[in-house]
């Protein structure tokens, strides 16, 4: 009997045994496949993971910044038409742009990229160059493509014909311009000085701010973050308008002549000293700030004031006041002299104040 009975557990236990195998087996089986998942889906990761740098690394190459060579300063010049357009692009570095006498332009570039110039129209019995690119790059020496056209490095200076349009963009770059006929400059960071620009300004930053100092024709100034200065600045041609705008900063104009004006801040003061021109039309306008003219009493303007948090006086004698009775603004119509311009005042948070020069 005993020893039967040590045959069945010998049995049971090799049945036990043989279970847990195939136990082991199915749940093995079972889950084969997502392992198989997990690490083709890890593989794919590590795939993704690399693409980006491989990527960066293609875009490096297309954008392939050409140097001077042994650190060299780099200086180009080519002979051009008196009223050529000068065309390019700065990566970053201190820009100055002069203007001078002689139909020819001058680059030079210390510490940074090479310089060279694309001609991209001819004019004229001569078939001098009237539109001409300039280039961060040699293409007279090196073929290679996918070079870096924009010029860039620690100084970067242009001489134009004093009759040139210059049109620049620049990612990083304080940008000085003197003395030429028109400009269009547009820079993501950096300060815009301009000065003595003849027949017209386009310019822009996103963050800095712009200065515009004796100079003419129709005027349009931007600035994200950043003051704009404007002094001793007037229209060259009837129509010429004045434009300034910033979303966070202070407008200062100061002998502005134009005889229409648009003027606006979303985020700060501004400031008007001067005349106001017979016929003239001057709308400013600031979100949140304060609203401050310094005026001749002999001024000759209607007036229009809105005004929705802030108190609104003036130290010149106004004429035909009318008050509007709404209660969430304060809205005044009224004249100054024989009211020959126009003039538009709005803020809705701030005071409106109109001095005596």
């Amino acid at each position: 009997m005993k020893e039967l009975k040590r045959e069945k557990v010998k049995i049971i236990r090799k049945n036990t045994i043989a279970r847990k195998i195939s136990l082991l087996t199915f749940v093995l089986f079972l889950f084969a496949p997502f392992s198989i998942v997990s690490a083709q889906t890890v593989e794919t990761k590590q795939k993704v993971a690399i693409s980006p740098s491989k990527q960066k690394s293609k875009v490096k190459q297309k954008s392939k910044v050409v140097s001077g060579n042994d650190d060299a300063p780099a200086e180009k010049s080519i002979a051009v038409d008196a009223k050529v357009k000068v065309q390019f692009c700065v990566s970053e570095g201190k820009l100055k742009i002069n203007g001078w006498e002689r139909n020819e332009i001058r680059a030079f570039v210390g510490g940074g990229s090479q310089v060279g110039f694309k001609v991209q129209q001819k004019g004229g019995q001569n078939q001098t160059p009237v539109w001409v690119v300039v280039l961060g790059f040699d293409p007279t020496k090196n073929k290679e493509t996918g070079a870096d056209e924009c010029l860039s490095g620690e100084e970067i200076e242009l001489d134009v014909p004093r009759g040139a349009i210059v049109d620049v963009e620049s990612s990083e770059s304080e940008t000085t311009i003197d003395s030429v006929r028109k400009v269009t400059v547009k820079t993501v960071e950096g300060d815009i000085f301009l000065n003595n620009v003849a027949q017209g300004i386009e310019a822009k930053t996103y963050e800095g701010d712009v200065t515009v100092e004796k100079s003419g024709g129709a005027i349009t100034l931007n600035s994200t973050t950043g003051n704009i200065v404007a002094f001793d600045v007037n229209a060259s041609e009837i129509g010429d308008i004045f434009r300034a705008k910033t979303t966070s900063g202070v407008i200062t104009l100061q002998q502005v002549e134009h005889r229409q004006m648009e003027v606006d801040s979303i985020s700060g003061s501004i400031r008007f000293v001067g005349e106001f021109q017979s016929g003239g039309q001057y709308n400013l306008k600031t979100s949140n700030g304060s609203i401050l003219l310094s005026i001749p009493e002999t001024s000759s303007s209607k007036i229009y004031v809105s005004t929705g948090s802030g108190a609104f006086n003036s130290e010149i004698p106004l004429q035909n006041i009318i008050k509007s009775p709404s209660s969430k603004a304060q809205s005044l119509a009224a004249s100054i002299g024989k009211g020959e311009a126009t003039l538009n005042l709005t803020t809705y948070s701030g005071a409106i104040r109109i001095k005596k020069q």
